[in-house]
């Protein structure tokens, strides 16, 4: 018990730095968010009111900029400062602050089009639940917000818009593939839903083309495969009882429909062993991006890929006993 809270003080350390670094980046703005909601204000005073009640939901707080904040998220704003840091030795702030709000917004189009299409809602400021697909007339601003920042640095026929249009594309097809799916394998997984990360890319690609090192993209898109197929795993391993109660199809909860036994519940296999295959897969998927991550040279990547490992190995402790507890109850009561 002792080393268990030992290793608890020492995660919520770590995570406290991690938050204090991400705070001191010049190109994380917190006032990115108030911006982006001003602009559609402005330009959309009615669809503005739904979306900001959407993006405090997306947060779980008033705050939307909170989503981004989270230490243990995807780290999805820091990757193109982390590749820029190892190109030259102080990354350019501005463009940096550019590729933040291009990346908020891509986000937000590609959520509320995955949200559509799994016919979620939203509450609205006055009650009720307002079906996302109202929301769709937004995605028109997001992506112009999205696509835009590019257009500063970027002309028409740089190479740079090839990548951009591949990348893109490929998210947009891995996403329907995605939802196409009854059920989910390992290759659908490794093929598709792991894959849905790969717009990530594109800020990473810009930090390449704008450096005129190109060469180091490939390196980094294996590295966000890899990376985004561990944490897609993650989730779905530590929300399987919320993805069960909301029927959200998952590669963990169809491997519970696979595996378990004929007169067994999702959660009794969960319980019996599928807490423990989750773990096995999500430790040598971590293992297999650390791998990735060593040859991008990158010191802060490295210690946030080791505080994720800490974070993990706390989550099982967390875990266990309750595990354990549950194990022996159903013996006895067989």
């Amino acid at each position: 018990m002792e080393d268990a809270l030992k290793q608890k003080d020492t995660l919520e350390r770590q995570l406290r730095t991690l938050q204090g670094q991400l705070a001191r980046i010049p190109a994380y703005d917190p006032d990115e968010e108030t911006r982006l909601q001003a602009e559609l204000g402005a330009a959309a005073p009615y669809l503005a009111g739904q979306v900001s009640a959407w993006l405090q939901a997306l947060a779980c707080s008033p705050q939307p900029a909170d989503y981004f904040r989270n230490p243990i998220g995807f780290p999805l704003l820091r990757l193109p400062w982390w590749l820029e840091k190892t190109l030259r030795p102080a990354p350019d702030a501005a463009f940096q602050g550019d590729l933040v709000a291009s990346t908020v917004s891509g986000y937000y189009f590609i959520r509320l089009l995955d949200n559509v299409m799994d016919g979620h809602s939203v509450a609205g400021e006055a009650g009720g639940a307002i079906p996302e697909v109202r929301l769709l007339p937004a995605a028109g601003f997001f992506h112009t917000q999205f696509q835009t920042p590019y257009q500063r640095y970027f002309e028409s026929g740089h190479p740079f818009w090839e990548a951009f249009r591949r990348l893109w594309f490929d998210a947009a097809e891995v996403t329907a593939r995605d939802a196409s799916l009854a059920e989910v394998r390992r290759a659908d997984f490794d093929r598709y839903a792991a894959r849905k990360v790969c717009a990530a890319i594109i800020p990473l690609a810009a930090v390449c083309y704008r450096y005129e090192r190109p060469d180091r993209l490939a390196a980094w898109a294996r590295f966000v495969e890899a990376f985004g197929a561990w944490h897609q795993m993650w989730n779905d391993v530590f929300d399987w009882s919320k993805d069960l109660r909301h029927g959200t199809r998952t590669y963990f909860l169809s491997e519970a429909a696979r595996r378990r036994r004929p007169d067994e519940t999702p959660a009794a296999w969960v319980v019996r062993e599928g807490f423990a295959w989750g773990l096995a897969d999500l430790e040598a998927r971590l293992a297999e991006a650390a791998a990735l991550a060593e040859a991008l040279d990158s010191p802060d990547l490295r210690a946030y890929l080791d505080r994720r490992a800490a974070r993990l190995r706390q989550q099982q402790a967390d875990v266990a006993p309750g595990l354990e507890a549950l194990v022996k109850l159903s013996r006895v009561m067989r």
